[in-house]
């Protein structure tokens, strides 16, 4: 189980890509990877490891500033990933 944060590196989202990222390990105890983008994203996924040796991992999307318009709220991404059994 896996945390993916895709942020925009031409808007300087990085430094809140780290606080959410350390956050998120802290509570849930995961992995939590970064991954440089642009175009004013701040994407937050759920990747899951595949089933079977020949399947390919899941990337579910938990948060998206692309489809909202607006950066997640204060304790709304781990609200979101609380009902995730993976994630507990």
């Amino acid at each position: 189980m896996n945390i993916l944060i895709e942020y925009c590196t031409q808007w300087n989202y990085e430094p809140r890509a780290l606080r959410l990222g350390e956050l998120l390990k802290n509570k849930f105890g995961i992995n939590v990877t970064l991954l440089e983008s642009s175009g004013g994203v701040f994407e937050v996924f759920l990747q899951k490891e595949p089933a079977g040796k020949d399947a390919p991992s899941q990337k579910i999307s938990i948060f998206s500033k692309k489809e909202l318009n607006r950066f997640p709220n204060e304790g709304e991404v781990e609200e979101l990933l609380e009902g995730w059994e993976e994630v507990k």
